[in-house]
């Protein structure tokens, strides 16, 4: 049964662009199968092309998108869990013949066989291509990453996602509950808190060290009316408010209407009274009047935030970039008109791509001679072991 529940995670997710985290939210199974189901499904997609690659040496023909789901997990468990071999083997040829492909069991079982026999197998090929697959982040990224930073970088990047990093959070103090300080220490979380409700309750938020600053760094005053675009899962909208201390007015925006209720329904846990959150086009949106601060969380490739959600890495890809640009493009041009004169615009994406980060501002400042970068930052993921993030703060003057 585990084994089918993450195969019916696994297949949407690496086959239709799904988001794993979501679909294991939804599950609501016992505390070890949602532990082996969790841990089958993350292997599987954070070494996903080293898999792959592992395979590829005994099948002569790709296999069918589907089969090749069940391939990958049968050689997750082999190679990289502490699965017993012939457990492996005949679980999964079980799980082909539940999936109708009756007419596969025989590979399943050639495949799953030899990939137990014969272990792991080296990786050949240039330094580069060697750490695409080792640590199975695509090699156009990497590509990108050492053209626009340094090859050390994109290197040192596969390493680091890689990684086991530290839980990040805050008080919310519009919700204080003061058993949240046991949980926290210098914005780490301790993982015990999972066991309380503090989360739940939306006492204590869980973000990333540099989403956390990008809301941080903001000169925010008592009063201000902000606006924050694309505003959901709501996370800095309700940091936004925090730093209001529930005053002013607060306008968060997204596109999604699911995830706008999703926005909403976090502002009325988290005991937020200055927000409304609204669904519309960031691009064509209008106001009726104008902010102290216009926050643009652009909707971006997340090349710097493919630590934790693994299937970003495989299904973005360059094109995905370009159509980005655009989007990107349309928001800063329609909300920077509802800048107040000396108000700010502030641009921020979980993206390490220039052309989506610097370069977009360059050119925005090009065509917007009102408009002045005071501030812009490229948080390193390594050097502060959380999320790449890009900030840039541009000063409206007229």
């Amino acid at each position: 049964m585990r084994r089918k529940i993450s195969y019916d995670i696994l297949e949407p997710v690496l086959n239709q662009k799904q988001h794993a985290h979501r679909l294991l939210q939804a599950l609501d199974l016992e505390p070890q199968d949602q532990a082996f189901v969790s841990a089958l499904v993350y292997t599987v997609l954070e070494n996903k092309l080293f898999l792959e690659y592992q395979l590829q040496h005994y099948i002569k023909k790709t296999p069918n998108p589907k089969l090749k789901v069940l391939l990958l997990m049968g050689a997750c468990e082999l190679l990289l869990m502490e699965t017993k071999a012939y457990a492996v083997v005949n679980e999964y040829v079980d799980l082909a013949k539940k999936l109708n492909f009756n007419h596969q069991t025989g590979l399943v079982n050639s495949v799953l066989k030899n990939v137990s026999e014969k272990g792991l197998l080296a990786v050949s090929g240039s330094e580069l291509e060697i750490v695409s697959i080792e640590k199975s982040v695509p090699i156009w990224i990497l590509k990108l990453l050492k053209s626009q930073y340094s090859e050390d970088f994109a290197l040192d990047y596969a390493n680091y996602i890689q990684e086991i990093k530290p839980i990040y959070g805050w008080i919310n103090h519009l919700k204080y509950d003061q058993d949240s300080e046991k949980y926290l220490d210098n914005k780490v979380v301790d993982k015990q808190v999972f066991n309380t409700d503090l989360i739940k309750k939306s006492n204590l938020i869980i973000q990333d060290i540099n989403s956390q600053k990008v809301i941080d760094d903001l000169p925010i005053e008592v009063g201000m009316d902000i606006l924050d675009c694309c505003c959901a899962p709501g996370t800095k909208t309700l940091k936004l408010a925090n730093r209001l201390n529930n005053t002013g007015r607060l306008i968060g925006v997204d596109i999604a209407p699911r995830r706008v209720e999703i926005t909403h329904e976090l502002m009325e846990n988290a005991n937020v009274k200055n927000a409304t959150i609204l669904q519309g086009d960031a691009t064509t949106l209008e106001f009726e009047h104008m902010f102290d601060i216009a926050l643009i969380d652009a909707p971006c490739s997340g090349l710097g935030v493919i630590a934790h959600k693994h299937d970003l890495r495989y299904n973005v890809t360059p094109e995905d970039l370009d159509d980005l640009q655009v989007i990107q493009k349309g928001i800063l041009r329609n909300i920077s008109q509802y800048v107040k004169v000396e108000g700010l615009l502030v641009y921020s994406t979980c993206t390490l791509n220039k052309k989506e980060n610097e370069k977009q501002i360059e050119a925005f400042l090009k065509d917007n001679d009102n408009f002045e970068c005071i501030y812009q930052e490229t948080m390193d993921p390594i050097i502060s072991r959380g999320d790449g993030f890009y900030v840039a703060h541009l000063l409206r003057k007229w």
